[in-house]
Order: structure tokens, then sequence, then C-alpha cells
């Protein structure tokens, strides 16, 4: 028979920290509280409050509730990806649509500071390679 692990005990110290903390600032940010949060969840607070203390690690369903909620995808609560958006399918859906300034202008609105270096430096070796 296997054991079964919990879900906090796949994550080591540091990851818990950086979920939490990423839980925090998508919470504040969106000016809730771990009321609010619970509330839509329908968890208790103390639940949120260990999460957002790194406790505990929200199971994969909550994470993915939480991911809808904040529109953003799981990679970056886990903190396996800096982007907030899955600019993959955002970009490939755009692009295959024939991109207008104004899509573009939407997908730029939605990034964060990081986002946008990132974007401003491709676009800087897309035209050094166009010379």
């Amino acid at each position: 028979m296997k054991k079964r692990v919990k879900s906090s005990n796949v994550f080591g110290e540091k990851q818990k920290l950086v979920i939490s903390q990423t839980l925090i600032n998508l919470r504040e940010l969106n000016f809730l509280t771990q009321k609010d949060i619970a509330k839509y969840l329908h968890l208790t607070s103390s639940t949120i409050s260990h999460y957002e203390k790194g406790l505990t690690v929200p199971p994969t369903e909550v994470l993915y509730r939480l991911a809808d909620f904040y529109n953003v995808t799981t990679d970056y609560i886990l903190g396996r990806s800096a982007s907030k958006l899955d600019l993959n399918e955002t970009y490939v859906m755009k692009l295959t649509n024939k991109m207008t300034i104004g899509d573009a202008v939407e997908i730029i609105s939605k990034m964060d500071d990081i986002e946008r270096e990132h974007l401003a430096y491709f676009i800087e070796l897309i035209g050094k390679t166009k010379k």
C-alpha cells in the first residue's frame, strides 16, 4: 500500500514562503481581507491565514479556484512563473486572430512592471535583428 503524501510535505520551506507571500500580495493588491477570500472559497478565515503564514499549502482544488479568482496562473501562485497570465495562450490566440493595437494595449495594461521590461527587451531584440 502506497503512503499518501500530504501536499504541504511536497514543498520545501522556501517554496511555502513564496506561495504564502504571493497569496498575501494578491489579496492586498485586490484590497481584500482574509474573510473575503474565505467567503469566496467557502473556507474559514483561519484556513486562509494558514495558507498566508505558510503553515499549509492550498490543495490543488483550492489552488485552481484561487487562480481563477485572481485571474492568474497556478504557476504564478506556486512561484514557478513571473507572469500572472498564461502568455502563450493569450498571444497565440491574439496573433492567430490578427491582433489589433487595441488587443496589444489590453495585454500590456494587464502586465506588471517586470513583464513590461521583458516585453521592451524582446521588442528591442526584434528591432536589432531586422537591421
